[in-house]
């Protein structure tokens, strides 16, 4: 039924509540495919205009590659485990890589947690994950925060 999972991650341990989900279903032979996508907010062009544009492209590169890096640590278990797996480091605000991702791609599943904010968190930060269920043509399975 489904061939291609997208498991988005923001490097938070609530993220990663999702991961034995993905990889259960990935195990269970019915999907083959698992993307791993991490996405970074660009540097605020305010912040940018303030640094010298090495100390900028530095830090820049600096944060591509903490990205990289939990990425590969993340796919490296996958793999142990017998599970192909792709990984993808995206920039812009999540919820829109995630989107374009799975329009782009031939995802049609969509594995991710919620980090269970209410109220004014909610409001303030907005949510990923309400964002992804509101406009997603795919299926999305929402693990909550509270299985930690």
């Amino acid at each position: 039924m489904y061939k291609n999972m997208l498991v988005p991650l923001d490097g938070s341990a609530l993220s990663e509540t999702s991961l034995e989900h993905a990889l259960a279903l990935a195990k269970s032979g019915s999907i083959p495919g698992v993307v791993l996508l991490r996405a970074r907010e660009p540097m605020d062009s305010g912040v940018r205009q303030r640094l010298s544009n090495d100390l900028a492209k530095k830090l820049d590169d600096a944060y591509q590659e903490e990205i990289e890096e939990y990425l590969n640590k993340i796919s490296g278990y996958f793999t142990q485990k017998g599970v192909a797996v792709k990984s993808v480091a995206a920039t812009g605000s999540p919820a829109e890589a995630i989107l374009d991702y799975i329009r782009e791609n031939q995802i049609d599943l969509i594995v991710m947690s919620s980090h269970g904010r209410t109220g004014i968190a909610r409001w303030a930060f907005g949510s990923v994950t309400e964002k992804v269920l509101k406009e997603s043509n795919v299926p999305v399975l929402v693990i909550p925060h509270k299985s930690v």
